[in-house]
């Protein structure tokens, strides 16, 4: 298993291009309906805009996580492994039905999000009350 530094890195640069990419989407989005500033009642633009803001939010959060836990003695690297790896492909489920506007699946990809963030915080309690 790779050590926590690793994880945490190979996570973050995994959430850094995921962003950048739906940046683009929206910048391209953007150029094409020649909107500057809001979605200008484009549908599109308005769901690439809230799907990007929305990876952005949960990211932060994880990456802050990830980041205390990848520093704290005793978080085993296969649990952080596990809860990172499951945070970046819901996250993917995320954008994926967001973007094709698949209710469901965003409602299940957000659960699961959520549970990721729960067990990484539960993982740094865990370090913390053990060191």
């Amino acid at each position: 298993m790779p050590p926590l530094f690793t994880i945490a890195a190979a996570t973050l640069a995994t959430l850094a291009l995921l962003l950048t990419t739906l940046s683009l989407h929206v910048s391209r989005l953007r150029m094409r309906h020649r909107q500057t500033w809001g979605d200008g009642g484009h549908q599109d633009l308005a769901v690439a805009v809230r799907t990007h803001g929305n990876t952005l939010e949960q990211s932060l959060l994880f990456g802050l996580l990830v980041l205390a836990l990848a520093q704290a003695d005793g978080t085993a690297a296969t649990a952080l492994a596990a809860v990172c790896t499951t945070f970046v492909l819901a996250r993917l489920l995320y954008c994926m039905a967001a973007l094709g506007r698949r209710l469901p699946w965003r409602q299940a990809a957000h659960a699961l999000t959520l549970l990721c963030q729960l067990a990484a915080t539960l993982l740094l309690v865990r370090a913390a009350w053990t060191s």
